[in-house]
């Protein structure tokens, strides 16, 4: 059985929760948090500390999950990888550019396995994708968009908040060299006393492959992603249960459509269930944490277009 800490169990954390309850060969062994409402959200067996550094003290767990505010990833991470706990972390791994030094330096010098949750990289819809678009010779081109209204939050801006997402599918694609080339605001806001947003992010991939995210809290709930092939546009979204498939060249007029069957499965779970079995083999797996380098070095780019 593997013992699993969790540190942050807010609106994100409790689906880690969830997840784990409902999981076979793990179980959530502690929790770090401040919160006094914290303890009715846990199994019974699940202890409390308040400081989150006491988890990786006496070897009461195999692995910790991160899901605190952005701005705590670097300190935790480094901690954790210190201790050789080995560790998946929420998006964005961290949200400034200068911590990635500090990230990189921890990670040489331990062996522990470190796994971010892109957590639709998880969604079978798009490795089925990713499948498809390699069997079809590649992308050629990428659009996307994505929004809510909400969550409005203060500890996280809505480019770091929604555009790791996208650039993390993107970047998957097309692996290797990947530039900004420019990123706007189209509307911004107040809302809840937070400020709202609709951007739209233009990159340059590896290969010359243009790139298109769009991402917001001003608009109705959803998410669409699309990969032009040479004969065909893919269209992913987190809410369906196939893989929309429009067949001919993306200039073609009249196109057939047809989908790919998905299988029904969470990929918050998928995520946790592959942590787990890199805890468990002690794989030392570090898949994720280069593309969430480099995840951070685009939004950081994107940062410096909108704010100058």
């Amino acid at each position: 059985m593997v013992r699993l800490g969790l540190i942050g169990v807010g609106r994100w954390g409790r689906n880690y929760v969830r997840t784990i309850a409902a999981m076979e060969g793990a179980v959530l062994a502690a929790v770090a948090s401040r919160n006094p409402d914290t303890a009715a959200l846990l199994p019974p067996q699940t202890g409390i500390e308040a400081d989150w550094g006491a988890l990786f003290a006496g070897g009461q767990i195999d692995g910790v999950i991160v899901a605190s505010p952005p701005h705590t990833h670097r300190e935790i991470l480094v901690a954790a990888l210190e201790a050789g706990c080995p560790a998946l972390i929420e998006k964005p791994l961290v949200a400034r550019r200068h911590e990635l030094s500090a990230l990189r330096a921890a990670a040489a010098s331990s062996r522990a396995a470190i796994m971010v949750d892109h957590v639709h990289l998880f969604h079978p819809a798009f490795r089925a994708l990713k499948q498809e678009c390699a069997r079809r010779g590649g992308a050629r081109a990428i659009r996307s968009s994505a929004g809510n209204h909400g969550p409005y939050r203060r500890d996280a801006s809505v480019l770091w908040d929604w555009a790791p997402h996208d650039v993390a599918m993107a970047l998957t694609l097309a692996p290797g060299g990947a530039r900004v080339v420019a990123a706007r605001c189209d509307e911004r806001r107040t809302v809840e006393d937070v400020i709202a947003e609709r951007l739209v992010l233009t990159l340059d991939l590896a290969g010359g492959i243009p790139c298109e995210i769009t991402v917001g809290t001003l608009d109705d709930k959803h998410r669409w992603f699309a990969v032009d092939t040479a004969d065909a546009t893919l269209i992913y979204s987190d809410q369906a249960p196939f893989l929309r498939v429009l067949e001919g060249a993306p200039t073609q007029q009249d196109r057939l459509e047809s989908a790919i069957p998905i299988p029904a499965a969470m990929p918050l779970g998928i995520a946790v269930s592959e942590f787990v079995e890199a805890v468990r083999s002690r794989s030392g797996s570090r898949e994720g944490f280069e593309l969430g380098c480099r995840v951070v070095e685009i939004i950081a780019d994107c940062e410096e277009f909108l704010h100058g």
